[in-house]
């Protein structure tokens, strides 16, 4: 089969390139400002949580996406999109000094982002990994985060045996303090009594999920109404497990819709 290429995406952001001794290599942070940013008093700020390591377009760009759906422009937001040195677990272990994803996140990415666009509406949205770990962000730092959107997304892991989480565990006890379900259980009622969660689907982790998972979807679905816990919900449609399977819009509409 002869090569396939995409149509031309002018490109059109800014990129920081970032030394962070809580990151193996150099990592990147990459921002799309809004065509009318000097309009807007107080922006609001979306980051797009990756699911692979470095700067990787194996399963499409989260940032691309924005560009091309032109996202930034009609939710008037700031898209920033950081990157990894290793699989973006959002772990976070105190004899893992080059593994301190969730310090390197807060600190050197959100911390950076502040100084250049003070915000107080920081927007969360991610698929697979990064959608865990953008629900596992706003549930633990509901006074930092507004709002959280995650497609496809394995939301109600209760162990790290799976997709190379035992190398960011290796003490199982310490997941507990990142599994979702337990800090939807112990922390969900501090999110309020408006929606800030945005569950959507599905590939590989919601509706007729294959052999070797679930659907996660319909079960945080249904633990957060147990818990009474409001938030958004679709698992109606089915894409592929990428960032340009088209579920974005969607999900970013959500967000805008949560934090109008």
């Amino acid at each position: 089969m002869p090569a396939q290429y995409s149509k031309p995406l002018r490109l059109n952001y800014l990129q920081y390139i970032v030394s962070s001794d809580r990151q193996m290599l150099e990592t990147t942070i990459r921002v799309l400002e809004p065509d009318n940013l000097d309009r807007i008093e107080t922006p609001r700020v979306l980051f797009l949580l990756p699911s692979c390591p470095e700067l990787s377009h194996r399963s499409g760009d989260g940032l691309d996406q924005v560009l091309v759906n032109d996202l930034h422009n009609r939710h008037g937001l700031i898209a920033v999109a950081p990157t990894y040195s290793d699989w973006p677990w959002m772990t976070d272990l105190p004899d893992q000094q080059m593994f301190r994803q969730l310090l390197y996140f807060l600190e050197d990415v959100v911390g950076f982002i502040d100084r250049l666009y003070p915000s107080r509406t920081r927007l969360l949205v991610g698929y697979s990994k990064g959608g865990s770990a953008a629900i596992q962000l706003l549930l633990r730092y509901p006074e930092l985060f507004a709002a959280a959107a995650a497609f496809d997304s394995p939301i109600m892991k209760t162990q790290p045996d799976q997709w190379e989480m035992p190398y960011f565990w290796p003490n199982p006890e310490h997941f507990q303090d990142f599994a979702i379900p337990h800090l939807l259980r112990t922390r969900g009622k501090q999110l309020g009594s408006a929606p800030r969660i945005g569950l959507f689907g599905y590939g590989n982790f919601g509706k007729n999920a294959p052999d070797w998972t679930f659907d996660h979807l319909s079960a945080g679905h249904e633990l957060m109404n147990e818990l009474g816990i409001p938030h958004l919900y679709d698992n109606r449609t089915q894409r592929k497990h990428r960032w340009d399977s088209g579920w974005l819009p969607d999900a970013t509409a959500a967000l805008d819709t949560m934090t109008a």
